[in-house]
């Protein structure tokens, strides 16, 4: 194993994925497959049109390529959904996309994260906000308190993450992750102790009681992406991106060498297409709600 450089600061501030054109690709495909697979916007909602119905304004944080907010506001009409990432790559194309869709109740903006957000106090009456596991560990306190005071009284803050990666019979599928793992560890961007798992989705209830959150529910979804279900070319093929372009990452901070990641680049592509090759990938999300 090689020795972890100091360039891993360079990855604790800002996304460890640099091919902004690449992982937009990855990402408008992500979501729609995803939405998709999950059954849904609001899967953890037994009634979505219910819980929806008396919303007004929702922000949906970090929002990438924008399909979520964008989706959102194809199907309820009467909302106001606002987004923003910062990459502004990012927000030109979900600009793009609710202006070719007519959009008028979609609207995106750069902006970063861990910085205070230029919205006002107690605006929003649902955030939304996924994947938040590349702020970094020491992030999350501050931007959930950010988020907290841009939602209403009686408003929701909804967070998602993935369990980990994900569970497969591949063995280097299996290889890689302890890789990822490890240099999200090195990173800075897991709970673990270890490096064995990221432990963020255990995290989020714990945050939103922190900043305030009370009526806290739980919701788990399962993707099973095993060779002959209809999510199997869509998440392997994302999988097999994500790898790849966090690559540059994973051999700064040490957590693998080329010739070892390319190898199981080879193995992967192979094993994913397996007859027996059976893979589960897990989704949490956590719902509070800002007290009255």
């Amino acid at each position: 194993m090689t020795t972890p450089p100091e360039s891993s600061e360079a990855y604790d501030k800002k996304y460890f994925i640099s091919d902004s054109d690449a992982e937009l690709a990855r990402l408008v495909e992500q979501e729609r497959a995803l939405t998709r697979a999950l059954g849904g916007l609001l899967p953890e909602q037994s009634d979505q049109v219910a819980f929806v119905e008396p919303l007004q304004r929702v922000l949906d944080a970090a929002c990438g390529s924008g399909g979520w907010a964008i989706h959102l506001a194809q199907t309820y009409p009467h909302l106001q959904v606002m987004g923003f990432d910062i990459d502004a790559n990012m927000i030109s194309y979900a600009t793009t996309q609710a202006i070719a869709g007519k959009l008028e109740n979609a609207s995106f903006q750069v902006m970063n994260a861990l910085l205070p957000l230029d919205y006002p106090d107690n605006f929003f009456d649902l955030v939304n906000a996924r994947f938040l596991s590349v702020i970094g560990q020491t992030a999350w306190p501050q931007v959930l308190q950010e988020l907290f005071r841009v939602t209403r009284p009686g408003g929701f803050i909804r967070l998602t993450e993935a369990e980990d990666n994900s569970v497969t019979t591949s063995p280097a599928f299996e290889r890689m992750e302890v890789i990822v793992l490890n240099a999200f560890r090195r990173g800075g961007f897991t709970f673990s102790a270890t490096g064995r798992s990221t432990a963020i989705p255990p995290k989020l209830p714990f945050f939103l009681r922190n900043v305030g959150c009370q009526h806290i529910r739980h919701h788990a979804s399962i993707v099973d992406w095993s060779v002959g279900t209809t999510a199997h070319a869509s998440v392997a093929q994302d999988f097999k991106m994500f790898f790849r372009l966090l690559q540059p990452f994973l051999i700064a901070v040490g957590a693998t060498a080329e010739e070892e990641i390319e190898q199981l680049h080879r193995d992967i592509e192979i094993e994913l297409l397996a007859d027996d090759f059976c893979a589960f990938w897990t989704f949490y999300t956590v719902l509070g709600q800002k007290p009255c």
